[in-house]
């Protein structure tokens, strides 16, 4: 059997025709790369070239035994284009969830610059509602969910990595437009769209009023942030939502107010234990927790 060097060898002189010319493809001296190939002669028990006037002619076994490396080179070859592939994220899809206010905020940022790492990266997005994610992860539909609660499940992972506040939203004419900061005792007697009480966004909500020995009457129930930000728009009131929420795009009417002592609205990254985490997650994770880590944070009233 040859060595991995004696085939480079033995493929540089078929390749050049010549010694002096495969020493310079392999950057070696002649005369030990001609010791070398008498070696690999002696080793095979025949010929591999004529030597007539200097020359190298191969013999038939050479042909044979050339043909058969070069098939192995192509192999090489094949597996050298695939690992680029792999490494490229090409045939592979990365499947992730998320809460409506970090899916349409900032969860399209964290996969833009995964993307720009993974070009050939084919991407899966699911909006999750807090009754799917657990299934999502578990039952393995996704890679990763960015959600604003833990997972409780044996085989899920969930790990703090940033928060968000609670902020007001109001209409553009409203009369605390223009105020820094805002309490909830200022929006007494307001009609409010809000949550229920077993949800993440009601859970905070609750606790900020009663922190403020405030009572929260609801006008209208509403289970998505956006759904809340909608119906303020049309004139329905005002809303207590994530500021995940207040980044995205909405209608001119609707103003976002800063809460002197807002609710915090955590979030959390997401992945099942039980099945391998590929490279593109652990990229994904330092991108998430980074852009997260850089979000503004609200701003503080003078003389604080």
């Amino acid at each position: 059997m040859l060595t991995i060097r004696q085939i480079e060898i033995f493929r540089a002189v078929m390749i050049t025709k010549t010694v002096s010319g495969a020493a310079r493809m392999l950057g070696t001296s002649q005369p030990g790369l001609s010791r070398m190939l008498a070696h690999i002669e002696d080793r095979l028990r025949f010929r591999l070239f004529d030597r007539t006037r200097g020359r190298l002619v191969p013999t038939q076994e050479a042909r044979a035994l050339f043909e058969e490396i070069e098939h192995v080179y192509k192999g090489f070859a094949d597996l050298e284009h695939v690992v680029q592939r792999l490494a490229k994220g090409s045939d592979r899809t990365f499947r992730v969830g998320a809460s409506p206010s970090l899916g349409h905020s900032v969860v399209p940022q964290m996969l833009s610059r995964l993307t720009a790492n993974y070009p050939g990266l084919t991407i899966q997005f699911d909006i999750l509602s807090v009754e799917q994610a657990d299934d999502y992860l578990a039952l393995q539909r996704g890679d990763y969910a960015l959600t604003v609660f833990p997972i409780d499940h044996p085989n899920v992972l969930s790990s703090r990595i940033g928060s968000g506040r609670m902020v007001c939203a109001v209409p553009a004419d409203h009369p605390l437009v223009g105020r820094a900061r805002i309490s909830v005792a200022d929006i007494r007697g307001e009609r409010i769209q809000s949550f229920r009480h077993d949800t993440p966004h009601g859970r905070i909500i609750a606790e900020m009023y009663a922190a403020a020995g405030e009572e929260l009457e609801v006008a209208t129930y509403v289970r998505f942030a956006e759904t809340a930000v909608a119906f303020v728009a049309n004139g329905m009131g005002l809303a207590l939502v994530d500021s995940f929420t207040a980044m995205q795009a909405h209608a001119d009417s609707v103003r976002f107010l800063e809460f002197d002592a807002p609710g915090v609205l955590p979030v959390y990254i997401s992945r099942n234990i039980e099945a391998a985490r590929p490279i593109i997650g652990e990229t994904f994770e330092e991108i998430a927790r980074n852009i997260l880590l850089n979000l503004p944070r609200a701003r503080r009233p003078s003389g604080t």
